[in-house]
Formats: structure tokens, C-alpha cells, sequence
């Protein structure tokens, strides 16, 4: 009976454990969905939207063929799709009943298209030859634009997998039940092993007839081979040795196989997992449809304007140190390419000019995108000098004109050093909102203060308007103040007399909404400096601005000076008691040349 349990429990076990193994292996599924799709049309593009990537759970692994030079890129879903355009496009769905990658090609206008790689609006890139291979962690909203040159039609063979649940929760508990029963059949096993040695042995058969012992007899031959010495070795201890060895070997060879057993079914997804996720609470139509209507995508974000600003950096470094107009064009516009161009020439001329302020792409104390989904596009970032805090920070305002341009940099103001902090803003991940050039909610509309300011620079205290500004703390007026233009009056000698008019000048007027409702407001101003004999054919020095610009010294017919004023204003909202204020400034020339 003992013998029966111990097989019982040993057939069991091996059948346990076999069930275990078997789901690790025999059972085991594939660790991945694949659904591969073809494109034929010619299309110079092909996009795969945020459904389609999100067809099943986890990472998105892509591998994509058929083109010589295989681009990849993605970024969120409007951003996309306003690159496409109208051009002509591949559009790649997921079938969820034959579990295949569907092509549909729309029609447009664009056949060819230029290269996506090195797009603001791109979160990642992925290049390749002939074929290109790599694992995405797509969030949603996002989609994934495919292409070659932009000439050549788009690579024609995509295929998406995702990862497969392989766990097998039962696999440890069937292996565990199965080592346990192994273990108690071989106890079993043992049990019966020893009972069945005991009662192997002789038994004697009873009698009615008892007979009485014989007395002993002496023997004197037995009596001295009784007090030999017992032998040290024989054949019976050498046998005792190999049975007491082979009961070892017998005990080793099942713990090892258990040993081995229990430990493949160690691992966590080998276990059943019975922690309850409670779940979040959604919100409800109406809160979904609310919150969209009221809340646009930022204009780009944290992630992006961390490598837009460490590329502006790269590119105004390099350009100012070689004096390239047209690599400093790729990544500036506006008043900050028009001062920095002007130093260029001015350098090329007397390298001993000083090198324009350097920009710096990190830190980032402060990032304040614009919440919209349209185009153009603006953002304001300001950035520390990463080597003296005390250095005063560097504000940006970058303008992005449509999707298949980069942003550029459009105002480089230097912030002032002032005790007042900086105006609240909203968070880089909300944005904040453009107001238009005539908004009346603020002390002064954005085009009104253009004009008031600049008649605060000509006539100081005495301004209608500098009631409307903090003069206090505005450092600026010691530079462009009537005071200023009167000592640079004063200062020319000789036949000639110098006089100020207001200069036309480049750049937008932007207005980024900070959280009081009040602004913060980019603005360009000009003076252009005329000097003039005030004989007639008298010959007049130019001055060292003019010299370096055009390469004269002198001039009968006069010279004049364009200066340009990137400024940086906070304007209260209407009805506040606070003035509007001067954040940031900064002066350089633009224009200087001979009057004709």
C-alpha cells in the first residue's frame, strides 16, 4: 500500500510539472502581433495616424523597407497632418479583421515634397539605408510620417508589431504542486523501502515442545579465536561503504531535480497576480468636449524648444565666428538678423569689434509657448548665462511662419537687472495666448505702445505718455533719452549738424498673455541719426559706425546711422494701478552708409 502511494504521488508530480513546463514552452504563443501592410502608389509620403499605432498595448517596434534612403518621423497628430499639406499621401490603417496594415493614397496637389528630417515639429527622427528597423514608445495623439527624399516614392513595405502578454500564472503554481507531490512520493517511497527491509527477516515457528539449552562447553580453540583483533578493512566494510554511498547518490539526484524544478517557476510572470487596480474615474462627454473647445495644444513643446534653442545655439556660434549671413539666416529673422548682420560687416572690417552677445541653449529658466494650433507661431524663452548667474538673462521670442519652417529667432533681448520679478506667466505644458495688436483689455493696445514710447525716448518726463510708464527703474533712457540724443548733437563738430528721425523698421508686434491677464509685449523700434555739412561743399567726417560699414572717412553729401531697439515690455491689464514696464533692451546698429 505504501509502495501504491509513493507511484500515486510520482505520477502526479510528473504530471503537474509537465502541465508547468508545457506552458512555458509547448503552450507558449508568439511574444509579438505583427500586421504588415504594402503601399503601391506613388505617393511621396506615407502617414500612419495615432489609431493605428495604438491598434494594440505597448511599445511599437517598426521595420520598414522598399525605398533607397528611409525616413521616419512623428510628432502630434495636427502637427502632422499640417506638414502634409495637400501633397499627395499614403494614409496606412489598421483592418482589425484580417489584422493587416490597410493603404488608402489621397490625392493633392504636391507630388514631391522637401525633406521632413530636421523639422522643429518632430519629436523623433529615424534614418536608414534601404531598410530601417527601430522601436518607438508612440503616446496618443501622436502620428508617423514616412518618406524617402520627397521625390522618390515613399518606402512601400511597413510592418508594425507589439508586444504579446506572454506571462504564465500557472506555470509556477502547477511546478511548486509538482515538486511538493515529487517530495512526498519519495518519502512515501522510503517509508515503504524501510518497512519492507524490516520485515524481511526470519521468522521462527512456533512449538508446543520447548527444549531446555545445553549447558556450554569449553573450547580453548574458540576462546583464542575470540580475542583476536577485529579486522580493519574486509569485504564487509568496502560493501558498507558502496550501499551507504549509493543511498547518497540515491538522496542527491531528486534534490537537484527539485532544486532545478522549483527554480523555473520563480520568475513573477510565473505567478498569478491578484493586486486590484482600481480604476480612474473618466471624464464625461461633456467635460471631454468642454475642455478641448477651451484649451488648445501649445504651440510646441518643453521637449522641442529644448532642441530648437540648443540648434540656435549651435548656429548663431557658428556662424558668428565664421561671419556666414546665410547659415545665421537659417535660424534668425527680423531685428535680430539685421543687428547681428550689421556686426558682421562691421567685424569683417576691424576685427577688433567686439562678437554680438552669444547665445546660449540652456538653461531655460522660463519657456511661455503660445496656445494655438494654427500658424504662424511664437514662443518666448529666456535663458541663463550657464557660467555667471549674475550675468542678466537673455529673453528670446521665436517665430515659426508655417509648418515646413523652422522657428527663428525674431527678438534677442537682453532683461534688464531690476529688483522687480518677472511677471507671472502660465506653464510651458498650457501656454499662453496671442492677443491681437488692437486688444483693449490692457492699458495701452500692443500698436499703441510703440508710438507712446517712442515719445517718451524724444521727450523724456515731459511725454503725454510717461505717466503710462515706470520710468524709474528703465535704465534704457540713459542710452536712446533725449539726454542721450542731445550729448550725440552736441558731440559733432565741424560744418555739420546731426538730426533724429524715427526709422522704419522689421518685426511683428507680439503679445503673449501673462496670468493676470496683462501682457508681455516684443516690440521694435529706430532711430536713424542723420549728419549733414551745414555748408555748402564742406567736407564732413563720417565717424568710426559709417567708416566701418562703407569704408569712408569722409563725405561732402553727409552719413547717417540706423539703430534698431529690441524691447521687451510687461502692459498691466486695463483698470490695473500698475505701469507698464520696460523688461529688457537691446541696442545695436542695423544700417549706416552715405546720403545720396
Amino acid at each position: 500500500m505504501r509502495f501504491a502511494a509513493a507511484i500515486v504521488s510520482f505520477v502526479l508530480a510528473f504530471v503537474l510539472i509537465g502541465l508547468g513546463l508545457a506552458q512555458r514552452t509547448v503552450f507558449a504563443g508568439p511574444d509579438r502581433l505583427v500586421a504588415e501592410g504594402t503601399t503601391s502608389e506613388d505617393a511621396p509620403i506615407t502617414v500612419i495616424d495615432g489609431w493605428t499605432l495604438h491598434a494594440h498595448e505597448g511599445r511599437q517596434r517598426l521595420s520598414i523597407s522598399g525605398a533607397e534612403n528611409v525616413v521616419a518621423v512623428y510628432g502630434r497628430t495636427p502637427d502632422v497632418q499640417a506638414w502634409v499639406g495637400e501633397a499627395t499621401h499614403n494614409v496606412l490603417t489598421f483592418d482589425e479583421e484580417t489584422g493587416s496594415l490597410e493603404s488608402e493614397t489621397v490625392q493633392g496637389e504636391e507630388e514631391t515634397v522637401p525633406t521632413a528630417l530636421g523639422s522643429d515639429l518632430w519629436l523623433a527622427e529615424f534614418t536608414g539605408e534601404n531598410e530601417l528597423t527601430f522601436t518607438a514608445n508612440v503616446p496618443e495623439g501622436i502620428s508617423m510620417l514616412i518618406m524617402s527624399d520627397g521625390a522618390e516614392p515613399a518606402p512601400s513595405e511597413v510592418s508594425i508589431s507589439w508586444p504579446v502578454d506572454t506571462r504564465t500564472p500557472w506555470a509556477g503554481p502547477l511546478i511548486v504542486a509538482g515538486v511538493v507531490l515529487l517530495l512526498v512520493g519519495i518519502g512515501l517511497y522510503l517509508w515503504a523501502l524501510s518497512h519492507w527491509r524490516r520485515m524481511r527477516g526470519p521468522r521462527r515457528k512456533s512449538s508446543t515442545k520447548q527444549k531446555l539449552p545445553r549447558p556450554p562447553r569449553y573450547s580453548a580453540r574458540k576462546a583464542a579465536k575470540a580475542v583476536r583483533p577485529a579486522p580493519t578493512s574486509g569485504d564487509d566494510v568496502s560493501s558498507r561503504g558502496r550501499r551507504s554511498s549509493g543511498r547518497r547518490r540515491m538522496i542527491v539526484v531528486p534534490g537537484i531535480l527539485v532544486g532545478t524544478l522549483a527554480f523555473s517557476g520563480c520568475s513573477a510572470d510565473s505567478w498569478p497576480q491578484f493586486e486590484e487596480i482600481a480604476p480612474s474615474p473618466s471624464p464625461s462627454a461633456g467635460e471631454v468636449e468642454a475642455a478641448q473647445s477651451s484649451l488648445k495644444d501649445v504651440a510646441v513643446t518643453e521637449t522641442q524648444l529644448r532642441s530648437i534653442m540648443a540648434d540656435v545655439a549651435t548656429v548663431a556660434s557658428e556662424a558668428d565666428a565664421n561671419l556666414d549671413p546665410d547659415l545665421l539666416a537659417t535660424r534668425f529673422e527680423g531685428p535680430a538678423l539685421e543687428v547681428r548682420l550689421a556686426n558682421y560687416v562691421m567685424r569683417a572690417a576691424d576685427g577688433a569689434q567686439p562678437a554680438p552677445t552669444p547665445v546660449h541653449g540652456e538653461p531655460i529658466v522660463l519657456s511661455l509657448p503660445q496656445q494655438t494650433d494654427a500658424w504662424p507661431r511664437v514662443a518666448l524663452v529666456v535663458v541663463q548665462d550657464p557660467e555667471d548667474e549674475s550675468i542678466a538673462p537673455m529673453a528670446y521670442v521665436l517665430n515659426q511662419e508655417s509648418p515646413r519652417e523652422n522657428y527663428h529667432v525674431q527678438y534677442a533681448v537682453n532683461l534688464l537687472a531690476t529688483e522687480e520679478p518677472f511677471p507671472q506667466v502660465a506653464a510651458e505644458t498650457v501656454g499662453a495666448v496671442r492677443y491681437s495688436p488692437d486688444n483693449r483689455f490692457l492699458t495701452l493696445a500692443p500698436e499703441e505702445v510703440a508710438a507712446a514710447y517712442y515719445d517718451v525716448l524724444l521727450k523724456g518726463a515731459e511725454s503725454e505718455y510717461a505717466e503710462e510708464f515706470d520710468l524709474e527703474d528703465d535704465t534704457f533712457l540713459a542710452i536712446a533719452g533725449p539726454e542721450a540724443r542731445a550729448a550725440r548733437a552736441a558731440a559733432v563738430t565741424g560744418p555739420g549738424s546731426l538730426a533724429t528721425t524715427r526709422a522704419e523698421v522689421t518685426g511683428e508686434r507680439i503679445a503673449l498673455a501673462t496670468n493676470d491677464t496683462g501682457a508681455l509685449l516684443a516690440i521694435n523700434l529706430g532711430d536713424t541719426e542723420t549728419v549733414t555739412p551745414t555748408e555748402a561743399g564742406a567736407t564732413i567726417n563720417v565717424g568710426p559706425t559709417v567708416k566701418l560699414m562703407t569704408g569712408l572717412t569722409e563725405t561732402t553729401k553727409g552719413a547717417f546711422v540706423t539703430y534698431s531697439y529690441q524691447l521687451l515690455f510687461y502692459v498691466p491689464p486695463a483698470g490695473s494701478d500698475e505701469k507698464i514696464r520696460l523688461l529688457g533692451a537691446t541696442e545695436g546698429v542695423t544700417a549706416a552708409g552715405e546720403l545720396p
